[in-house]
C-alpha cells in the first residue's frame, strides 16, 4: 500500500472514532520516514478527541513548521488553546486560519465559539451564521448559535439549535435502547429521558421532569448513579435507573420505549419563554439523612450553617475563570458563623492552612461533599441556612431544593448565568453576585460578606427559609 492509500486509511479509521489504531498506523509511517505532515496531522487531531491537549499542541507546532500555510493546522492549533482557555491565542490562530482560506467554516465556527466565551453573544451569532452559510449542515455552530441565544434568554429559537449536537458532540452523547425514535413532544407515550452532560446539568434539567411524567404514559429516567436516589424520591412517578454510563444494562426488558429524549433536550418542550420557569423547588432531600444532618449541625453551636464551595470545573469548562482559594473567602469567612465545605474534591490541606494561619474552622465531611450518593449531599444542603459557592454543581442542587444562594458569579460566564441581573429563571432561591472585572473576585467576596452578616445579625430569615425547605420535604 502506498503512503496515499496509508494516510487514506488512517483518515478513515480517525473518521470511526478507532483513535488508537489510527495514531498506531501513523506511527509506523512516521518510524518509516519522518515529518510526514499528514500523518502528524492525524496524530494531533487524534490527541484533541482523546482530550491530551498538551500533546496536540506540540504536534501542530511540528505539522506548522512543515505547512506553515495550511489552515487547517492553524484551526487545530487554535483548538488547543481553545480548549485550555487561552481564547486570544486561540482566536489569533482561527483569524490566521480565515486570512489562508476565507471560506473556512471551521474556523468561523471556532470564532462564534470564542465570542460565546467572553460573553458576547451577538458576534457568536455572527460568526456561526456566516459558517452556515458555508456549511449548511456543520452542526457544531448550529450548537453555539443555540447557547448564544440562551445567553441572550431567546428561549423560543435557542433549543432547536442548542439540540444539533445530540450523538454529534462529546458533551451530549446519544443512547440508544432499542429502536425507538427520538422523543418529538407527542404525549402518552413510554420515553426515556437520559442525562448527557455533567452533574450540574442533569440536575437542572430534571426541572423539566415533572412535566414529562405528566404528558407520558410511562416515563423512564436513566442517570448519573450519584443523583438516582434523589432523583427516584423526587419523582415517584418515574421510573429511575443509575445506569447512565453503564455500556450493558439490565432493566431494558422492563420497559417498551417508544421514544428517547436528552436532558439537554427537554426544555425544546417545556421552557420556551420566560413565564414558563416556576423556579420551584424540585428535589426532595432523603428526610431520616436531613434529621442526621441537623443533630450533627446543631452539635456545633447555635451560629448560622454556611455552605461553601471555592472550586469548579476543569481546565476545559474554564476552572481558572470559576474557581478562587479558601483564604480568598476570608470576608466571609470571618463573619459570625459556622462554615461547612461543599467541595466535591478533597481541600484537606487548604482547611487546614486556612486554620493554621487564621484560626478558622471550616468542617469538611467526605460522605457529603465528595459524596457517591448525592441523596447524602443534597440531605446536608437541605439543612444549611444558605449557601455561598462559585458556578459548580451544588449551586443547581441548592436551587431544585430551594436553600438560599448566593453565587459569585465570573465577568464570563457559560449561558445558563445570563449577561446581567443577579437571578436565573431556574430557581428563586439563587442570587447572582457577578464579578465587576475578570479575575478580580475582591468585590464579589465582600458583597457576599455583606449579605451573609444581613442575615447572620437580623432577622429570622434563615430560621424560616429552613423551615420553608422542611415543609417541601
Amino acid at each position: 500500500m502506498n503512503l496515499k492509500d496509508r494516510i487514506g486509511e488512517a483518515a478513515w479509521l480517525r473518521s470511526q472514532g478507532r483513535l488508537d489504531e489510527c495514531m498506531r498506523l501513523c506511527n509506523e509511517i512516521l518510524n518509516e520516514k519522518l515529518d510526514i505532515p499528514e500523518a502528524i496531522f492525524l496524530i494531533g487531531h487524534c490527541l484533541i478527541d482523546s482530550g491530551k491537549i498538551g500533546l496536540a499542541h506540540t504536534m501542530y507546532m511540528q505539522f506548522l513548521r512543515l505547512q506553515p500555510n495550511a489552515a487547517a493546522g492553524w484551526n487545530n492549533l487554535g483548538r488547543c488553546y481553545q480548549e485550555c482557555n487561552m481564547l486570544d491565542e486561540a482566536e489569533r490562530c482561527f483569524k490566521r486560519a480565515l486570512k489562508l482560506e476565507p471560506e473556512d467554516s471551521s474556523a468561523m465556527a471556532n470564532l462564534g465559539l470564542i465570542h460565546l466565551h467572553r460573553c458576547e453573544p451577538d458576534l457568536a451569532i455572527r460568526y456561526t451564521q456566516d459558517a452556515l452559510k458555508v456549511s449548511p449542515g456543520f452542526k457544531t455552530p448550529k450548537f453555539t448559535m443555540g447557547m448564544a441565544q440562551l445567553m441572550n434568554q431567546d428561549w423560543a429559537h435557542a433549543w432547536e439549535n442548542y439540540e444539533a449536537t445530540v450523538g454529534y458532540d462529546r458533551d451530549r452523547n446519544e443512547r440508544v435502547y432499542g429502536d425507538e425514535p427520538r422523543w418529538d413532544g407527542a404525549k402518552g407515550k413510554c420515553v426515556v429521558a437520559y442525562g448527557e452532560q455533567g452533574l450540574g446539568d442533569e440536575i437542572s434539567f430534571a426541572s423539566c421532569i415533572p412535566d414529562l411524567t405528566r404528558d407520558c404514559s410511562e416515563t423512564v429516567i436513566e442517570c448519573d448513579a450519584r443523583l438516582a436516589g434523589l432523583f427516584r424520591r423526587s419523582f415517584p412517578k418515574a421510573n429511575v435507573y443509575g445506569t447512565r454510563f453503564k455500556g450493558v444494562i439490565d432493566w431494558a426488558d422492563k420497559h417498551h420505549p417508544e421514544g428517547r429524549v436528552a436532558f439537554g433536550s427537554l426544555p425544546k418542550y417545556y421552557r420556551t419563554k420566560a413565564e414558563d420557569f416556576p423556579g420551584t423547588p424540585y428535589l426532595v432531600a432523603d428526610p431520616e439523612r436531613r434529621l442526621q444532618w441537623r443533630a450533627l449541625l446543631d452539635s456545633l453551636g447555635d451560629k448560622p450553617k454556611i455552605g461553601i464551595a471555592w472550586q469548579g470545573g476543569s481546565n476545559r469548562t474554564g476552572k481558572s475563570r470559576r474557581s478562587v482559594s479558601l483564604e480568598s473567602l476570608l470576608p466571609l469567612l470571618r463573619q459570625n458563623a459556622t462554615f461547612i465545605s461543599l467541595q466535591y474534591r478533597d481541600p484537606s490541606a487548604e482547611i487546614e492552612a486556612l486554620e493554621e494561619s487564621h484560626g478558622i474552622k471550616v468542617h469538611h465531611w467526605p460522605r457529603a461533599a465528595e459524596a457517591v450518593d448525592y441523596d447524602e449531599t443534597a440531605a446536608l444542603v437541605a439543612e444549611l441556612d444558605i449557601v455561598v459557592s462559585v458556578t459548580t454543581a451544588v449551586i443547581h442542587l441548592s436551587g431544585a431544593l430551594c436553600v438560599p444562594a448566593l453565587v459569585l458569579t465570573p465577568k464570563h460566564p457559560r449561558w445558563f448565568y445570563g449577561l446581567t441581573g443577579d437571578s436565573v429563571p431556574w430557581y428563586k432561591s439563587v442570587k447572582l453576585i457577578r464579578q465587576k472585572r475578570a479575575n478580580d473576585w475582591l468585590d464579589p467576596i465582600n458583597e457576599a460578606a455583606v449579605q451573609v452578616r444581613t442575615l447572620v445579625n437580623g432577622n429570622h430569615e434563615l430560621h424560616e427559609s429552613r423551615s420553608r425547605i422542611a415543609a417541601v420535604a
